[in-house]
């Protein structure tokens, strides 16, 4: 009785240990962006912090500072939708490196779909007040 009792414990302490020792996965995903093109009048600049963006765009002088917006990824990238007086914004981050007007190299692609234009722009990881793109 006393060796099946041994085995038994011995049995689910080798059950549970596995799960003890497994690391705690680490989340890579990244959640802010500051994104922005040059592009004479149709530039703009984006900012994406949790489920909010600030949107200022060249053209017509808008800004929006404080939209709501829902994060759709996907295998190349990530996408962040939102709703504004003047229709609905896409900025879509794809995991591409992207050369900016200045020359400069950034870690990722965007681009701002709005008001009936795709316009390119690079992004880098985090929210800056302003843009280091």
């Amino acid at each position: 009785m006393k060796a099946k009792i041994l085995m038994l414990s011995v049995a689910l302490l080798g059950a549970s240990l596995p799960a003890l020792a497994a690391p705690k996965q680490k989340d890579t995903v990244v959640r802010e962006f500051t994104a922005a093109s040059g592009d004479g009048n149709n530039g703009w600049r984006a900012v994406v912090k949790g489920n909010r963006m600030a949107l200022e765009t060249v053209r017509n002088s808008l800004y929006y500072p404080n939209l709501r917006v829902q994060r759709s990824a996907y295998a190349k990238g990530v996408e962040f939708t939102a709703k504004t007086p003047h229709g609905e914004a896409v900025l879509n981050i794809r995991g591409q490196r992207c050369r900016d007007h200045n020359g400069k190299m950034n870690e990722f692609t965007a681009v701002l779909h709005y008001r009936g234009k795709s316009v390119k722009g690079c992004a880098v990881r985090g929210a800056y007040g302003h843009a280091p793109t």
